[in-house]
């Protein structure tokens, strides 16, 4: 996966989907999920990993249908900064998490727990203000 570097500039215009680098390097350094999803055989090229990096980075970015797949597929920094390796279609992306949603769902729940135990998310009760 490639490196970013972050820094303030004072010249340069930064995108608005920067933010995917910082997503990708903590789905790739503090989740096994490139470990595990590996526990689901596919049956064609696209590795899960990358159908999960794919989703989520359309979702960080606020996009939640399979179509918007389509706009970024081909974007070398949306690639570059979630770490994938082969891009999807949106009709495969769709019709593969139909076939292991079943399979998937736990692992991504393991991961999200595994995250947050990782980069020490402090969790709390609700406050209520009456």
């Amino acid at each position: 996966m490639r490196t970013f570097k972050l820094e303030q500039s004072k010249t340069e215009i930064l995108s608005p989907h920067a933010g995917l680098a910082l997503v990708g390097h903590y789905l790739n350094q503090q989740t096994t999920l490139n470990k595990t999803s590996r526990t689901i055989s596919k049956r064609h090229g696209i590795s899960n990993i990358d159908l999960i990096r794919t989703y989520l980075g359309q979702m960080c970015l606020g996009k939640s249908d399979f179509e918007a797949v389509e706009n970024s597929r081909h974007d070398p920094f949306f690639k570059a900064a979630m770490g994938i390796k082969q891009s999807v279609s949106s009709a495969r992306l769709r019709q593969r998490f139909d076939e292991d949603a079943a399979r998937l769902i736990p692992l991504l729940d393991a991961a999200s727990v595994e995250f947050m135990k990782n980069v020490k998310v402090p969790i709390t009760g609700l406050l209520r203000i009456c």
